[in-house]
């Protein structure tokens, strides 16, 4: 049986993404009947500093994998041009290197997705902030950063801080627009951009005919319909344990994205101290907490993504509590040390939870 196992990779705030590996025989996954006679179409390659992976089970008869690739890299392409950091010329680069209190015209798409984001932002009470480039700066993240050789400053840090805050950026939509109160604001939309990347890629599909698929980007994962009749798609949850490749927990996706972040791959040290890469917006400093990965469902991938994000910056208890709160499908792992950790879970996750002794 194709299995996909979730661990972490780099990610918004500096907290990790997951990402996919497929582990089964991509033999497991034909189906049977008319259109199940035709082999998946499988597709990856190289997208936002990372990868894709697209699995298309029981392909309608006029998809072929030149067809399905050739739309996937559309989309991947339309979204740098507009929301990539990395690139001079994107849209959001061009608004992040304008002046303050004048509108930039960008696309409907952009407009949406800045406030969508601020709209979470408010939502999650600051947890979740796309203008925290300025912070990630100086803690060495974001595009252009150099690692820092030492600890930032109060002051530096403060500074770096009255730049960020949701309060700092308007969106207009007729015609679309967006504007800054202060010219050091920045936008990272690393936080959800790539979740947005993948409902668009799964909008595609669909377009395209396709009812059975898994679409992967960095660790941002959404599965139209079940992979056969017989099989579910079994996306495993990776242990949160540095140097470990083990499943924690396997859930079975249908019809919804699904996101993991974590800070247990990665960290930093200075002066014999270790610093998560995850960044509070909220703060400005690494969180202190000892949550180490939390995965959330949802109906879309965008919204896992941020979300994912949002409930790992608020912590086990405050996270938890929230999501309860808000009805989100959330797994919560902590743990003092590499060794040992605990699991919590959102009502709403309980479904997607399965004996372990059968996994």
């Amino acid at each position: 049986m194709m299995r996909a196992v979730i661990s972490p990779s780099t990610g918004p705030h500096s907290a990790f993404r997951a990402f996919v590996v497929i582990v089964g025989a991509l033999a497991a996954v034909f189906g049977i009947g008319c259109e199940a006679d035709r082999e998946p179409i499988v597709l990856s390659g190289p997208a936002q500093g990372t990868s894709y992976r697209v699995t298309i089970t029981e392909p309608p008869a006029e998809l072929d994998a030149d067809r399905a690739r050739a739309a996937m890299r559309d989309v991947i392409d339309a979204v740098d041009r507009r929301m990539s950091t990395w690139r001079d010329d994107s849209e959001v680069s061009r608004f992040n290197a304008g002046p303050a209190n004048e509108w930039v015209s960008v696309s409907p798409q952009l407009a949406g997705l800045v406030r969508h984001a601020l709209r979470i932002g408010r939502e999650t009470e600051g947890a979740f902030d796309v203008t925290i480039a300025p912070v990630l700066q100086i803690w060495g993240f974001g595009a252009g950063a150099d690692r820092p050789e030492r600890l930032p400053s109060r002051d530096e840090l403060d500074a770096a801080r009255e730049d960020t805050g949701i309060g700092l950026v308007d969106v207009r939509m007729e015609p679309p627009a967006l504007r800054k109160k202060r010219a050091g604001t920045r936008l990272d939309l690393a936080g959800l951009a790539q979740g947005y990347t993948v409902d668009r890629m799964a909008e595609r599909l669909d377009e395209l005919g396709a009812k059975r698929y898994l679409v992967e980007l960095g660790g941002e994962l959404f599965a139209r319909g079940r992979k056969s009749e017989d099989d579910a798609w079994r996306i495993g949850v990776e242990k949160p344990q540095a140097g470990v490749r083990a499943v924690e927990r396997v859930v079975e996706l249908a019809d919804a994205g699904m996101t993991t972040s974590g800070d247990y791959r990665d960290f930093f040290e200075i002066d014999g101290r270790r610093f998560s890469h995850t960044i509070d917006p909220r703060t400005g400093r690494p969180v202190a907490h000892d949550l180490r990965a939390v995965t959330v469902i949802a109906e879309d991938a965008i919204t896992a993504d941020a979300m994912a994000t949002a409930l790992l910056v608020m912590g086990p208890d405050n996270g938890l509590r929230y999501a309860d709160a808000h009805d989100i499908a959330a797994l919560f792992v902590s743990g003092g040390n590499e060794a040992r950790y605990t699991e919590s879970n959102s009502q709403a996750f309980e479904p997607y939870l399965q004996d372990k002794e059968s996994q």
